[in-house]
């Protein structure tokens, strides 16, 4: 997708032909040795139980570890202290004044920059805290169990943060104000999380417990503008979907994870029935690219993660007790991650280092390191295997993965 914009930007003269001809390659070999990458035993995280993560992304050095406990941590990635764990720049132990009652179920970085973070739980508060002093600095109380919450990672006309509510409610807080501002409702049950736009600051997708992906634009008076629909690839305002009276469902099963990709030109969601899909933003059609069917026993929020600037694209997906990597656009399976026990909760990409960060129920923390790229092994690798060859169920979640443990 970064090729396209590299292409027009060479037609303009914006851009150098030679420049062209190296961006074309590092994407290339990014997506190359991401197809080899292998357990890092070396490099992890010395902490309790983590329910949710974040990366910063303004330096990608500063890693923000919600626990179990109600506690938090931060670590510097490029730190690797003695013991082989990253260095910690500072935490606060569960269970103390201003910590969360209950487990932390989101965090995240403030998008402009690492001056604050916020947390949210099911003890119905979402807290913003200052990472210098490790202080709490605000809150929002609110009337129901917080499932999931985020602030614009491009919004510069608003300090919107969007909670999702058990009570089957999105909740709009303005940061500049501490009040909550707004409340979109049309979920037919619990919402499970929400995402802004990275391309429209003013778009916010939801998705719940009800089967469905709903669209708003928190500028207008109705907010609504469609939901996806998984059957017949149009969105809510299709005339059959109006004859027919029906909700649009995106997923058979519940919504266990959806992923804006880096350019917000498309939007990847995961249900509890297995199937990933594809969507256009701007028409909300579900587009023709099979990745086949996975089993799925978890019913939780998961978090899954996508490449910038690569040629092709990745989403890293959390499947169980492995992480399948796979080409966006095309579904091609490229690699299959086995090093957790248990559950996989989410995955974080750095594009920095390229290095990606998984955490799951087991309560490990694993660092995945691409192995070195050789030119000659790029120049021979094929890149014709297609995902729909394989079997579906059991060639999707079989082990693909060599690991260089030591």
């Amino acid at each position: 997708m970064e090729t396209v914009k590299s292409t027009e930007r060479v037609r303009c003269g914006q851009l150098s032909s030679q420049k062209y001809r190296s961006s074309i390659r590092s994407c290339l070999a990014a997506s190359h040795v991401m197809s080899n990458v292998s357990l890092d035993q070396k490099e992890q995280v010395a902490t309790s139980h983590i329910t949710y993560a974040d990366l910063e992304s303004v330096d990608y050095k500063y890693l923000l570890c919600g626990q179990s406990d109600g506690g938090l941590a931060i670590y510097d990635t490029s730190v690797v202290k003695e013991g082989c764990v990253y260095g910690e720049v500072g935490s606060i132990k569960g269970g103390r004044r201003g910590t969360h009652k209950y487990q932390v179920e989101c965090v995240q970085w403030y998008p402009a920059d690492a001056g604050l973070f916020s947390t949210s739980s099911r003890d119905k508060k979402v807290k913003i805290w200052d990472p210098n002093r490790m202080k709490l600095v605000d809150q929002f109380d609110m009337d129901c169990h917080i499932n999931h919450h985020q602030m614009s990672p491009v919004a510069t006309k608003h300090s919107i943060l969007a909670v999702a509510g058990e009570n089957g409610e999105v909740i709009l807080c303005d940061l500049r104000t501490g009040t909550s501002t707004h409340r979109l409702t049309g979920h037919e049950g619990p919402v499970r999380a929400t995402q802004w736009s990275p391309r429209r600051q003013h778009i916010l997708v939801s998705s719940g417990r009800d089967r469905t992906v709903r669209m708003w634009d928190i500028r207008t008076s109705q907010a609504f503008i469609m939901a996806l629909d998984g059957n017949h690839q149009v969105g809510e305002n299709s005339k059959r979907a109006k004859k027919m009276k029906r909700i649009p469902h995106a997923h058979v099963g519940q919504v266990v994870s959806f992923c804006f990709t880096h350019d917000g030109l498309w939007l990847l969601t995961f249900g509890h029935d297995g199937e990933l899909k594809l969507w256009n933003t701007s028409t909300g059609k579900k587009m023709d690219v099979r990745y086949g069917e996975m089993l799925i026993d978890s019913r939780r929020n998961l978090r899954m993660a996508v490449t910038p600037s690569m040629h092709p694209d990745l989403v890293f997906l959390p499947c169980n007790t492995k992480v399948l990597v796979v080409e966006i656009l095309t579904g091609r399976l490229v690699n299959v991650l086995s090093g957790h026990f248990s559950t996989v909760f989410g995955a974080l990409y750095n594009p920095s280092s390229m290095n990606l960060y998984t955490f799951g129920n087991d309560q490990n923390f694993i660092t995945w390191t691409p192995k070195v790229f050789e030119s000659n092994d790029f120049e021979e690798e094929n890149w014709n295997t297609d995902l729909q060859e394989l079997p579906k169920r059991n060639r999707v979640t079989q082990d693909n993965w060599s690991s260089d443990e030591g």
